[in-house]
C-alpha cells in the first residue's frame, strides 16, 4: 500500500507555531484582580441578569475542579462551586490582544503572521531562526515576553505544517507545563491517529463526523487507512482534505490568504437567545432585527444581495437529533429592509414546526453593486425612492449615534434584542 509518506520531498516542511493565550478573557480578568491566570477560580460571563447567561471563558482551575467550559449556561452552575463570576470586558480583550501580537510580529514578518482568533495566531519562523534561535528558543521567548508585559499564559504547538502545529496546541501543549509541544511528520502514528475521537480532530466537526461514522470510520486512523477515491466520492474535494488531514499532511501557506470572490462573498448577523422562544410573534421580532442589520451593512458597502437564507437552532434536539434547520431563497436584488424582511418571514413560516429555538441568524449572499434597480410593473417607483432614502437617513443617524439611536417599532417589544446589542461590542458587554 503507497501512503503519502512514501516521497517526502513532497511533504511541506516549514517552522509553524500556532500560539494561544490560555483561557484568555478569564485570565484577563485574573490579571486585572492581581490573581495568578492558572490560580484563579474565575468564569466570564455574558448576560448574567439571565438564567441562560452563557460562559466565554473559564480559568484552568475552574474547568478541571467543575467541569464549566466555554458554553456552559448560568443555570447549570451550582451553589457550591467556588467560581468568582466577571462580566466580559471585550473593549479590554481586543486591546490586550492586539498588544499579544505586537509580541509575536517581532518574530517573524507579517507576511508570515496570522491572527487566527481573538486568542490565537498563527506565525511562521522558518526564516527567524538566525535571529532567534532555534523554535524552542523562539517559543520560550514570546512566552517570557507575553508573561512579563501582559501576565497572561500562552500556550505553543509547533510543527512542520498549521494543521500539525494546531494539533500538538489543542492535544498538547495546553495540558500541561511548560505549555509547549511539537508534533512532525515521524510521530503522527503516536500522535494524530491516537486522538479518542473523531472531533477532536482540528476540522471534523459534529456533522462531518456522524457521515465519516456511517461509513464505518470510527477514529483518525480508520480515516487514514481509508481508501482516498472513496473520500473523494463522499465529500467530494473536503474527502481529499481529509485524507490528507489524518496523515498530518496541510499545504497552506500563511502567506497566501484566501480571498472569496464578490460571487461567495455575503453578509449575515447572527445571535444566541437568552431564553427559548417558542412563539412566531417573538422569533420573527428577532430574526425582523437582524434582517434589518443585514440590510444595514448591505446598504453601508453600497451593495445588493440575491440569495436571503436563515437559519434556526433548537433548543434541544429535535425527535430526529437535529439541533437546527436553514434554508434560503432567491430574491431580486436589493439591500431594503423590506425585502429582506419579507424574505426572511417567508422562509421562517414556510419551514418552522414549533419548535423552541435557541440560535437565530440571517445571511444575504450572491452579492452584486447596483447598477440599475429593475422594478415590476406593480412597484410603485416614487415610493421605492422614498423608501430607499428613509434607509439611507436611517443608517446616517446610526453611524453618528449608534444603532440603538433609531429602531423599528417591534424592537420595542419584549421579545425585541436590538436596543440592548446595541450597547454591546461583539456581541458582549464593552
Amino acid at each position: 500500500m503507497t501512503t503519502p509518506f512514501d516521497d517526502p520531498s513532497r511533504l511541506p516542511v516549514r517552522d509553524i507555531m500556532c500560539i494561544d493565550c490560555k483561557s484568555f478573557f478569564a485570565s484577563t480578568e485574573a490579571v486585572r484582580r492581581g490573581e495568578s491566570p492558572l490560580a484563579a477560580k474565575i468564569a466570564v460571563l455574558s448576560r448574567a441578569e439571565s438564567n441562560g447567561g452563557l460562559i466565554l471563558a473559564a480559568s484552568p482551575d475552574t474547568k478541571r475542579d467543575y467541569g464549566v467550559k466555554l458554553g456552559t449556561r448560568r443555570f447549570e452552575l451550582r451553589p457550591d462551586m467556588d467560581i468568582e463570576l466577571a462580566a466580559p470586558h471585550m473593549r479590554d480583550y481586543i486591546e490586550l490582544n492586539y498588544r499579544i501580537n505586537q509580541i509575536f510580529r517581532q518574530f517573524t514578518d507579517d507576511q508570515h503572521w496570522f491572527v487566527y482568533s481573538i486568542d490565537e495566531a498563527f506565525i511562521d519562523v522558518t526564516h527567524s531562526h538566525k535571529l532567534f534561535g532555534s523554535n524552542a528558543a523562539i517559543a520560550d521567548q514570546i512566552q517570557q515576553r507575553v508573561f512579563n508585559e501582559t501576565g497572561i499564559v500562552t500556550t505553543i504547538g509547533m510543527g512542520p505544517n498549521p494543521l500539525l502545529a494546531k494539533l500538538a496546541l489543542d492535544n498538547a501543549a495546553k495540558q500541561r507545563a511548560p505549555w509547549r509541544a511539537t508534533w512532525t511528520y515521524a510521530d503522527v502514528p503516536r500522535t494524530v491517529w491516537q486522538l479518542a475521537r473523531l472531533t477532536d480532530f482540528w476540522s471534523i466537526g459534529h456533522q462531518t463526523a456522524v457521515k465519516l461514522e456511517q461509513m464505518g470510520i470510527h477514529s483518525v486512523y480508520d480515516l487514514a487507512h481509508t481508501d482516498r477515491r472513496r473520500l473523494k466520492r463522499r465529500f467530494g474535494v473536503l474527502g481529499d482534505a481529509l485524507y490528507f488531514h489524518s496523515w498530518g499532511i496541510d499545504y497552506s501557506d500563511l502567506t497566501k490568504r484566501y480571498l472569496p470572490r464578490a460571487a461567495n462573498k455575503g453578509y449575515g448577523n447572527s445571535q444566541v437567545l437568552m431564553r427559548d422562544y417558542t412563539t412566531r410573534t417573538d422569533i420573527e421580532t428577532v430574526l425582523f432585527e437582524i434582517a434589518d442589520q443585514v440590510a444595514t451593512r448591505l446598504r453601508q458597502h453600497n451593495v445588493l444581495g440575491e440569495v436571503v437564507g436563515i437559519q434556526v437552532g433548537f433548543a434541544t434536539p429535535d425527535e430526529h437529533h437535529r439541533h437546527g434547520w436553514s434554508a434560503q431563497t432567491k430574491i431580486d436584488p436589493t439591500n431594503t429592509t423590506n425585502d429582506l424582511i419579507r424574505a426572511v418571514q417567508y422562509l421562517f413560516e414556510k419551514k418552522w414546526r414549533g419548535n423552541a429555538l435557541r440560535n437565530l441568524g440571517v445571511r444575504v449572499n450572491r452579492i452584486s453593486h447596483p447598477s440599475t434597480f429593475q422594478l415590476s410593473l406593480f412597484d410603485d417607483v416614487e415610493r421605492h425612492a422614498a423608501d430607499l432614502r428613509l434607509a439611507h437617513t436611517i443608517d446616517q443617524i446610526r453611524r453618528r449615534y449608534g444603532y440603538g439611536a433609531i429602531v423599528r417599532g417591534y424592537s420595542k417589544k419584549a421579545a425585541g434584542t436590538a436596543i440592548d446589542r446595541a450597547k454591546l461590542v461583539g456581541g458582549h458587554q464593552a
